[in-house]
Formats: C-alpha cells, structure tokens, sequence
C-alpha cells in the first residue's frame, strides 16, 4: 500500500476530484466514518462509555457517521457539540439521518472510557480557538488522565494539518489518530507529532496524488546479487574525507560502502587514517588525498561522496573537479558549502543534518522544523539537487518537488558517526545505479535510507539506543533479515 501524505490544500484538491468524477463528498464520509467505527467496535464492548465530539465542519460530519454506526449497534454513546449544529452542506445531511438512529448532542457527564474527537480538521483555523474550545480540551485532557483512550479524526484537533508555526500547543492529545486516507503533514513534525499518538490509515478508496510518500517499500531487491556478475557489475566509488584530527569518520563511511554492495572502493584519505582503513576494511584501495590522485580517479569511478571528517583547503576545488565528471556527487558535512550548484546531467546529493542545513538556508533550526517538508523541498527545487535531510525523521526531496519520508529510526542514532555511515551508504547505492535501476535516485536514496533506519531498530532489541554507536549500525546493515 503506497502511503502518502497530505498537506491542506492536497486534501481539498482529492475531495474536489473527488466531487467531479461523481463520487460525492457524503458518500466518502460515510466510507470513512463506518471504517473508523467497524475498527472501533473490534477494540471496545457495549460496556465502554463512548463520548463522540462534533465540530462543525465535515470532521464534524465524520463524527456523526461514527455515531450513527456505533448507537445502531447499541454501543453506550454520547455525542457533545461544543460549537452548535454542523455548517456544512455534507456535514448536515450525516447530522440529521443519524439524528434518526437517536442521535442526540447533549453536555457530557460523568468519566468516559472512549474518546472520539471530530472538533477540528485539515482546515482548521488557529483563530477559532476560544474559550469553548479551550474548556473542550481540558476537558479530554482531565478524562485522558482519568484512564479515557482518546482517539482523533484525521487530525488531533487544535493541530495545524501542514506546519507548526502558529502551532499553539493548545490541542487534543490523542491516543491514537485516524488518518483518513493519507497521513497529514503535521504527524511528522518535531512539534506537532506526540499529539497524533499512534497513527492508523484509513483507506477510502481514493487515487493517490501527494508530492510525499511514507517509504515503506520492501528493499531486498538491493540484496540481490547476479550469479555471473563480477566486482564492476556492482560499480565503483570514491570516497574523498578523513583529516589529521578527524580520521574517524571517513574509516566509519568506507566501511558503510562496503557492506551495502559497492563493487571496488577507493579512499582518498590523509595518513592518519590509512592505516585505520588498512585494518578495518582492507578491501579499499587507498589513495593519497591529493588534487592530482583525486582528478585521476574521478575518471574510474561511477559516484563520488565528499566531505566526512575533511579539514583541507582543497575542498571547493575537489567539488569542482567532481562536477565536471557525469556521476553522481554526494556533498557531506565539511562540502556542504555552495551556495549555487552547476546545471548537470548527473545528480548532486546533499546530506545535511538540521544544524547544517539551518547554516545552508540562513534559516534558523525552530523554523526549519516547524516546516520540514517546505524547507527541503524549497532548497531541493532552487538548486536542482536532491536533499537527505536528516532530523527525527529522514526526508528525500526530488529536486522536482515532493519526495519521501522515512520515519522510525532508532533515536540511538543521533550521535557521532552515524551521518557518515549514511553517507558511505549512499554513495555506494549511487555507484551501482546502473544495477539496480529502481526508477529513480530518490528512491534508490530512499530504499538505502530505509535499510539504514530498520538496521538501527533491530539493534535496540539486543542494545538500549543510549549504547548504540555507529560500528554497531554498519554490523547490523549485513545482517541477513
């Protein structure tokens, strides 16, 4: 199942494509509101008290549905209106027929083990918070605290669906979220996200047309091997890092390389690092960390990945020397200083995490997290490069807009060494392109990107994520699983 993700104005678009290919608002209403509904009657018994809160608006107009569904199956339901009777065309028609099952907005009473709200959705209004729905959420907030599983329609409400900017921090907590038909933008961001709880699709049948995907593909097709093939079927990299006080990260990046699939590596390194690499990935060659070793290799190879650990002077000039050659280029850490890049064939990947990133984009880091999608996207669109953001979540953006997500990484990975295992990773996938044909360099980035984050969760269940180090990620990546 392809899982996208929606901003606000997506979500209008799909209803209102919806709406002129002949398949009516009400009708995905219902489909969404009976859907939550048969979930819920499989989780709670008749016993459970359910209070079902109703905006005025279509969320509104899913809360009814729910009702409706529940009440017919003569599950304890109240329904609370905080705001009045619903206000739109569809919203009204669900209000009224389930008025017909006995539904029935009334004050709430009493401590309830179920909680469903439909208050606020993806319009909602920061500017329509006021002292009704001030007291609506304290009120959930003290039933949560009382024991009541909070569950939200599409969006917990009092959360902004897109960026957290104005983001008040005055909302539904939920349990969990139900998600009607893609996951809404604000689920991943820093702010925003504890307040979805656990987040569960619900699939109305609609086409999906997001810029941004969910990844969450199957990847073994980069395990793969050719029983005929040989050591260039696979392609080479060359990896350019590594100085006298950091010589660590470029050793930790080449033997990322190897372990995900790289036919030959190179490491143009300094000495301090050699002997490192010689001892702990004696199948790279390795180079003397030289203009003229470097401008000769650049000729061999079919990707490059600059930057981890690199304090040379030389370092604009290696840039330049590898945007002259037709394969991809990946800029890390100490190279991620252009300002403008060159219009090429191949592509350049740029791999910074949140604080570089805020250096490159003059934005500062609170902004940039309040609008993760925006702030790669923007940066992705305006250079042509293709962006692997790296914060709580892992963003891809295509330098054509859009791109994908990949959630779930161990929080063991935010330490040293874990970006140049990425980034070593990266350059090897890039280097055998050819091979592994997956379409796109997004989603061959993105598919790596996945086999990165998955490693790290298998480690947490034999080590706490406070002990993982980065050797632990590159072991764990040849596992076989």
């Amino acid at each position: 199942m392809i899982r996208m993700i929606y901003d606000a104005n997506e979500a209008r678009q799909i209803d209102e494509w919806a709406r002129t290919s002949g398949l009516p608002v009400e009708v995905l209403m219902e489909r969404a509101g009976q859907q939550v509904a048969a979930e819920l009657k499989q989780r709670h018994t008749k016993k459970d008290r359910i209070l079902i809160i109703c905006g005025t608006g279509n969320n509104g107009g899913d809360g009814y549905v729910i009702s409706r569904e529940l009440i017919r199956d003569d599950y304890d339901v109240t329904v609370q209106a905080p705001l009045g009777p619903t206000k739109t065309e569809t919203a009204r028609l669900h209000e009224t027929y389930a008025e017909k099952f006995g539904v029935v907005a009334e004050p709430p009473c009493g401590q309830y083990d179920v909680i469903i709200d439909a208050l606020f959705g993806t319009g909602f209004d920061p500017k329509r918070i006021n002292e009704v729905t001030e007291k609506t959420f304290d009120m959930v907030k003290e039933q949560r605290q009382q024991g009541a599983i909070v569950y939200a329609i599409d969006v917990p409400s009092g959360v902004p669906s897109d960026a957290a900017s104005d983001f008040s921090f005055e909302a539904v907590q939920a349990t969990q979220t139900f998600c009607l038909h893609a996951y809404k933008r604000s689920a991943f961001l820093l702010k925003t996200a504890p307040f979805y709880g656990d987040v569960e699709l619900v699939d109305i049948g609609l086409p999906n047309v997001a810029e941004w995907e969910l990844f969450e593909e199957p990847i073994d097709s980069l395990f793969e091997r050719q029983h005929d093939g040989h050591k260039g079927t696979y392609g080479t990299a060359l990896l350019i890092g590594g100085s006298e006080t950091m010589p660590g990260s470029i050793q930790l990046a080449t033997r990322a390389a190897l372990r995900t699939g790289v036919g030959k590596l190179q490491v143009a390194t300094v000495d301090s690092a050699k002997i490192g690499i010689v001892i702990n990935a004696p199948e790279a060659m390795v180079l003397n960390q030289t203009t003229e070793t470097i401008q000769a290799m650049l000729d061999q190879v079919t990707a490059v990945g600059i930057g981890p650990g690199l304090t040379s002077d030389k370092i604009a000039d290696w840039i330049e020397l590898a945007f002259t050659k037709d394969i991809p280029v990946v800029l890390d850490a100490a190279a991620l200083i252009r300002e403008d890049y060159p219009e090429r064939r191949a592509p350049i990947v740029v791999t910074p995490h949140i604080g570089e990133f805020s250096r490159m984009t003059n934005k500062a880091v609170a902004d940039i997290q309040d609008d993760l999608f925006e702030a790669a996207s923007d940066y992705a669109l305006l250079h042509q490069v293709t962006v692997v953001l790296k914060s709580h979540v892992i963003l891809v953006a295509k330098p054509d807009g859009g791109g994908y997500v990949i959630s779930g990484a161990s929080s063991g990975l935010a330490k040293g060494g874990s970006g140049d295992t990425l980034f070593g990773l990266i350059t090897s996938l890039l280097a055998q392109r050819d091979y592994h044909d997956q379409g796109s360099v997004e989603h061959l980035i993105a598919m790596g990107v996945a086999w990165y984050a998955r490693a790290s969760k298998r480690i947490e269940q034999r080590i706490h994520p406070s002990s993982i180090v980065a050797t632990d990620l590159i072991d764990e990546l040849a596992r076989r699983i």
